[in-house]
């Protein structure tokens, strides 16, 4: 591989990780907007509970999110494999899904360890997933013991809108 090959797919493999970190951002931060920009508009989601179009997915999203206080996904190891103006990845995640309790039981965290393995296209420039599946390797219940570990009351917490800090700090 030319040191051209090698600094071309190390921006390939970046504009790809990009990607892959916008979508965690879209969904915990329940933002449908930024979540379509990670998608071509033609591209194939088998998410488990949803197979389908982008459309179908954000419509299933608008309807499974909202039961959770919180999401954090935490990206981890990622493969990434080229082949011109397509590339194959796997990349590690673990979701964590935070569940109110009801009729007095305590709230729980659902963690999932799964991975993401997609087919990403570069079209006009620009990389997007063109097909993605989720498989789940490993998922656990926790109830929730001191949720907040006395942090001060002036703690800023997280927000799943556009309030979120992350889209305001340092821009006022």
């Amino acid at each position: 591989m030319s040191s051209d090959d090698a600094i071309r797919d190390a921006a390939d493999e970046r504009a790809i990780t990009h990607i892959l970190t916008r979508y965690a951002r879209a969904i915990d931060r329940f933002d449908m907007e930024m979540l379509r920009t990670v998608y071509h508009p033609d591209a194939y989601d088998d998410h488990g509970g949803y197979k389908g179009d982008i459309d179908g997915f954000i419509d299933f999203l608008n309807e499974v999110l909202p039961r959770f206080e919180t999401t954090q996904h935490f990206l981890g190891n990622m493969h990434v494999e080229f082949d011109g103006d397509v590339a194959h990845t796997e990349t590690y995640c673990q979701a964590w899904h935070r569940i109110a309790g009801t009729d007095g039981a305590p709230d729980h965290d659902s963690v999932t360890g799964l991975r993401y393995v997609d087919r990403f296209e570069r079209r006009n420039g620009e990389w997007r997933i063109a097909k993605r599946q989720i498989v789940i390797d490993w998922s656990r219940d926790d109830p929730v013991v001191g949720a907040h570990g006395g942090r001060s009351p002036d703690t800023q917490y997280g927000r799943r809108d556009r309030d979120d800090p992350v889209y305001r700090f340092g821009r006022e």
